[in-house]
Formats: C-alpha cells, structure tokens, sequence
C-alpha cells in the first residue's frame, strides 16, 4: 500500500477536482461529478512514482492500495503553470494518476507546485 499524500499534492488533487478544466471535453463535469471524486480523497494515497526523473507524477490508489486501470471510461482535469501541464486522470470514476509534466525536457521539477502558481487556463 502506498504512502500518504503530501500536502501539496493533497492541496493539488483538490483544486484539480474542483477547478480544473476538462482537458479532452469529451464529457460535461458537472458539480455532482466533482463532489463525487473530492469524496474520494481521503481514501487516496500516492503510488508508484514516474520513473523519468524530471517530475512529481504519481498513481493514486485506494486504501486497499490498488489503482484503477482505465477500462471503460476516462475523464481528465487539467491546469498549467508556467513551467507544467498538471493532469489529473479519473479513471472509470475513480482518481487514478496526479500528474505533473515539465514544458521542457530539461526541466527537473521535484515537487508539485503551490495552488498560487496554478492556473486553469
């Protein structure tokens, strides 16, 4: 079983819930959609860690340490700063994957940023 969420990345996955924007629009959010996934953060723990190094990505599991795996549907919440695209991954309505991509590729970036720096676009 995974560890707990710092609190960056707790403060990051709740404000992706209820601010981010659907980055693939292929659904309506709607505020009931939200309250459902922000139910579920209590439960949450970090995962696995992306290997590549240059970011703070993790999967998200449940309290039985288990992540979904994407089988019939996908929603994905998205931010930027001004170095990163942040991406939160629901998968068949369960948060699966909190991620933090560099704009560069040789940009490190160790740790998930303050809300201040986060915009939804």
């Amino acid at each position: 079983m995974g560890r707990e969420l710092t609190d960056r990345e707790e403060a990051m996955l709740r404000w992706l819930i209820m601010s981010g924007h659907d980055a693939e629009q292929r659904a309506l959010v709607t505020s009931t959609d939200r309250a459902r996934w922000l139910a579920q953060v209590p439960d949450i723990r970090a995962g696995e860690r992306c290997p590549c190094g240059h970011c703070p990505t993790i999967d998200l599991e449940d309290e039985t340490g288990s992540s979904p795996t994407m089988l019939t549907s996908r929603v994905t919440l998205g931010a930027s700063t001004p170095d990163a695209v942040l991406v939160l991954f629901i998968d068949d309505d369960r948060l699966s994957c909190l991620e933090l991509a560099p704009v560069t590729d040789d940009l490190v970036i160790a740790e998930f940023p303050a809300i201040a720096e986060v915009s939804a676009r």
